[in-house]
């Protein structure tokens, strides 16, 4: 009998081919292959108990003949390149269920796990294979990225959403090339290590969709960010470049684009808008980065609504957006009148545009005032103006807001890189070993307010140290902020050098200690992080006139500064 057949007396048999997560919960299963309905439906891995008959099935004798005939096609591949069988699946999205976990720091051990697995590459071109929405809610490189990458930068769908809209089949081919770059990130964090093959496939899926398709400006983005920290600096760039110009041509930046993109769909609504908004936060961060002020989107006028609070996105209950007229009458509405940490973010990076904008491209005496009475207001308006709510980046249960986190360490090296050519906290031409420090200037003009300045820097610096010190388990951030915290350290070895003495001197240390540490976790992923561990370490040596071998630097860093700031001249 058919085991999904109802009995004679009308009652329904539980299916013997129900899975085992429906087994579980004693619900119904309609034993669909590779995944059931139910499972299908919530995104669930869909599994199902060995059989305990002897023997193969059609379809696994099938499987079996084609992996015997895979294996022939590739035995000669696999002798001289080992690697690729394995990405090759990567990139096929096939046999994922049978990769460990991700997260582990031994990505080889890893790898082995996958090479064990059940799955095929097959005879046919990954770059023709279309993955079902069941295998693709197992993936778990996708898994990987949301897990590790998309708190920084919350802009694409949420996963289970993700999945929903992929079960549309007219969306398939649309999303694959976002899929590919998801996977991409998703490897790195998995493996440690960069793939070829996943960013060759995901170059090929950008050429099977339209350029002006607005999905291309989010597969752009995110594809830029793992370019740069990996050091393909100049096709970040150019990544990036493609992604503003069609984020432009498209006028993202107004409202009526996400209200027609989105459609009724709310989440994708929501999505659009942060699409824009990430793409202006990160414009900010390369420009920092780099050290040029040549913000592509920071002064376009922007009338999309600013994104909601990461809870109300990822439940889509979206409330109504609020604007950045509303940001800019912040100090005149009630107090419950609360923006999203994401809109702090943006505000954080705006006031920072407008406070380096305001500063004076040569830095003499007469512009000490000129930096605390405009420059440091913008500033601590921010900061003032922060309610109860976002005054804590650390919730009660040891979660870290990460974009708050970003937001104050933003605001404060921004303060940092102003305040410092008027302090006593001189520079060392050493310094520009660093990739992420500013060119030292000849000398630090003399001005009455010289204590002043210092204060501002050192307390800037105190505020990034308490937010590195936070009880995590690890320092997982987005790469981004290897610059923001390397040019706090860089000010504290100054202190170190020209400021500190006895137990001060002692504090000062330990917290280089750990600052170097955190970088180093983030040096584990993006190699770009780990080289600036490395200038870092070489910049100290040198400024506390340490005695053990000075550690090399793999290859002379370019002046690249985090803030514009031309030579500063005394007169």
């Amino acid at each position: 009998m058919d085991p999904k057949t109802p009995r004679l007396n009308g009652r329904a048999t539980r299916s013997s081919l129900a899975c085992l997560d429906c087994r579980s919960r004693h619900l119904k299963c309609d034993g669909k292959r590779p995944c059931c309905s139910r499972c299908t439906e919530v995104g669930k891995q869909c599994q199902y108990a060995p059989s305990r008959r002897g023997g193969l099935d059609r379809a696994a004798l099938a499987e079996r003949r084609k992996r015997i005939a895979a294996a022939a096609n590739t035995t000669e591949i696999e002798e001289f390149s080992p690697q690729y069988p394995i990405d090759l699946q990567l990139a096929q999205g096939v046999g994922l269920s049978q990769f460990p976990e991700a997260g582990t720091s031994n990505g080889h051990r890893l790898l082995d796990g996958f090479r064990t697995g059940d799955a095929t590459s097959g005879t046919s071109s990954p770059l023709a294979t279309q993955v079902s929405p069941c295998s693709l809610s197992n993936d778990v490189l996708i898994n990987s990225y949301f897990r590790n990458f998309h708190t920084f930068h919350p802009f694409l769908p949420p996963q289970n959403h993700l999945m929903r809209l992929y079960q549309d089949q007219s969306k398939q081919d649309t999303l694959m090339p976002l899929i590919a770059i998801i996977r991409l990130v998703g490897y790195i964090y998995s493996a440690r290590r960069w793939s070829d093959l996943l960013k060759d496939y995901a170059e090929s899926c950008f050429s099977q969709v339209s350029s002006t398709d607005p999905i291309m400006v989010q597969c752009r983005l995110l594809y830029s960010v793992a370019l740069f920290w990996y050091d393909y600096k100049a096709e970040a760039r150019r990544q990036m470049d493609q992604a503003t110009r069609l984020a432009i041509d498209l006028q993202m930046n107004c409202q009526e684009f996400s209200t027609t993109q989105g459609a009724e769909d709310l989440i994708l609504q929501e999505c659009w808008r942060r699409t824009w908004w990430t793409l202006y936060i990160l414009d900010a961060y390369y420009a920092g980065t780099q050290g040029t002020t040549n913000f592509q989107v920071v002064d376009i006028e922007s009338t999309v609504g600013l994104p909601c609070e990461e809870k109300e996105y990822e439940s889509g209950d979206i409330p109504e957006p609020k604007t950045i007229q509303d940001w800019e009458n912040r100090e005149f509405a009630p107090d419950n009148f609360e923006f999203s940490s994401f809109a702090y973010l943006i505000g954080a990076v705006r006031c920072t545009a407008f406070a380096v904008s305001m500063a004076p491209k040569i830095a003499m005496k007469e512009d000490s005032m000129l930096v605390i009475q405009t420059a440091d207001s913008i500033l601590n308006g921010w900061l003032l103006l922060l309610p109860e709510s976002r005054k804590q980046v650390m919730s009660k249960t040891g979660e870290v807001n990460e974009l708050l986190f970003q937001a104050n360490l933003l605001i404060h090296v921004t303060a940092i890189c102003l305040h410092r050519p008027f302090s006593n906290l001189r520079f060392n031409p050493v310094e520009d070993v660093s990739s992420c420090a500013r060119e030292p200037p000849p000398d630090n003009p003399r001005t009455d307010l010289i204590n002043v300045h210092a204060v501002c820097v050192l307390r800037s610096v105190e505020a990034q140290i308490r937010l590195l010190a936070l009880p995590a388990r690890q320092f997982h951030h987005t790469p981004f902020v290897t610059c923001m915290t390397s040019e706090g350290t860089l000010a504290l070895l100054s202190a170190c050098n020209f400021l500190l003495e006895g137990k001060d001197m002692m504090i000062a240390r330990n917290q280089i200690r750990m600052t170097i540490g955190c970088l180093k976790e983030l040096g584990e992923v993006w190699p770009r992080a780990a080289r600036n561990v490395r200038e870092i370490q070489t910049i100290a040596h040198h400024v506390l006139g340490l005695l053990s071998k000075v550690p090399s630097v793999s290859e002379k860093s370019s002046k690249v500064p985090l803030f514009p700031e031309a030579k500063v001249r005394d007169v």
